[in-house]
């Protein structure tokens, strides 16, 4: 199959600079990385293995001119595609990830355990790994400009206290599981005609620990774990958008017989504000204003989720004009200190006239008559 072009995946021109190929390339990797997105945990990992090849050539002037010149055999990995172990900018990568994925998350597990988790490198994790965890947390735009700490309680399985998680009782021991042989999963082979397919689960006898024990816990029966409510403080970032997903390594539930505990995601839900309405880091409010203060201008006072600020409405103002007020949007949820702008849009709402005011609009009326009108103009010009 024909590989895609590299600025088509990026969704850049070719004479796109390297700051912005690598601003393209974030807003990419933080969409479709698998931790990240909504789509099936396979078309995320193609998609990020997609936009990450593409980045490693444009990003290299050297490479990008290669391809430039000769297209994708120009940057051939030694013919055999694409391969992390000759990714060049894995320091520039790293810092990436950090910021995207894993810098206000705490826990280790760093470049190494990223990569391979998404691409099969390196070794596979114990088969006795406590289950991830989802928790959801709500938040109005406010608490999303600002950020927040909270403590929350999260349902989890934590190591049996009883038995330090080994699952036995006192005086109690483990022999190798004979139907695993002690390898804690079993193969499963199945055959469709001539083709073979091998696959491997955990075995149900010892739960994957590879042991079965004579004389369980009476406090986890056998398992080493037990439920508990968990307290855990959370801290959200300022600039987090509705959908927003935040990886708490090892603060899943534990695994049986003192295995390592899985994850926690925390996934952020955002409500609609009562007047603001937010496109990305921009903030956008509806502001009516009088006739006159259209036709002549004002100075007013008018809300950012920062506070009130001044405003001024220049003369001649439409409707449908829109007034910018810079640095009053949302934070950049990895660069807090730059902030997105606020645009206020402008409807001139005319009222009902009563019997002063009608007044007045004849007088401007008049006003207006004894100019000539468009067409007026027009049949003086075309006779």
């Amino acid at each position: 199959m024909a590989k895609r072009d590299y600025y088509e995946i990026l969704g850049i021109e070719k004479s796109t600079d390297e700051r912005s190929i690598k601003k393209a390339y974030r807003k990419l990797a933080r969409k479709h990385h698998p931790d990240a997105s909504s789509e099936s945990p396979e078309i995320a990992e193609k998609k990020f293995k997609e936009i990450s090849e593409a980045y490693e050539v444009l990003a290299d002037s050297e490479k990008r001119k290669r391809y430039d010149q000769f297209g994708h055999k120009g940057v051939d990995f030694g013919g055999g595609g694409f391969s992390w172990d000759q990714f060049s900018h894995e320091g520039d990568i790293s810092d990436l990830f950090g910021q995207l994925f894993g810098g206000r998350q705490g826990g280790g597990g760093g470049m190494g355990s990223i990569f391979s988790q998404l691409f099969g490198g390196g070794q596979s994790q114990p088969n006795n790994r406590g289950n991830d965890l989802r928790y959801d947390i709500t938040l109005d735009l406010k608490e999303a400009f600002t950020g927040i700490e909270k403590e929350v309680t999260i349902p989890r399985e934590d190591s049996c206290k009883k038995c330090n998680g080994s699952g036995a009782a006192e005086g109690g021991t483990a022999r190798t599981c004979s139907t695993c042989a002690g390898q804690g999963i079993v193969r499963k082979v199945m055959q469709r005609g001539f083709m073979q397919t091998v696959s491997t689960d955990n075995c149900s006898d010892c739960r994957g620990s590879g042991s079965v024990i004579d004389k369980p816990c009476n406090g986890c029966k056998g398992s080493g774990t037990v439920s508990v409510d968990k307290k855990i403080k959370l801290k959200i970032p300022a600039g987090a958008d509705d959908g927003y997903r935040l990886r708490m390594r090892g603060q899943g539930s534990a695994g049986p017989n003192n295995g390592p505990k899985g994850d926690l995601y925390i996934v952020v839900n955002v409500k609609r504000h009562e007047i603001f309405q937010r496109q990305d880091n921009e903030i956008v409010l509806d502001l009516e204003i009088s006739p006159s203060q259209a036709v002549l201008g004002d100075s007013m006072r008018v809300p950012t989720l920062a506070g009130n600020v001044k405003l001024s409405i220049p003369s001649g103002t439409q409707s449908g004009d829109v007034l910018r007020l810079k640095g009053k949007g949302m934070p950049d949820i990895t660069r807090p200190s730059l902030k997105g702008s606020q645009h206020v849009r402008i409807n001139v709402k005319v009222p009902k006239p009563n019997g002063k005011t009608r007044k007045l609009w004849e007088e401007l009326k008049k006003l207006d008559s004894t100019k000539p009108s468009f067409m007026d103009r027009m049949r003086d010009t075309f006779g």
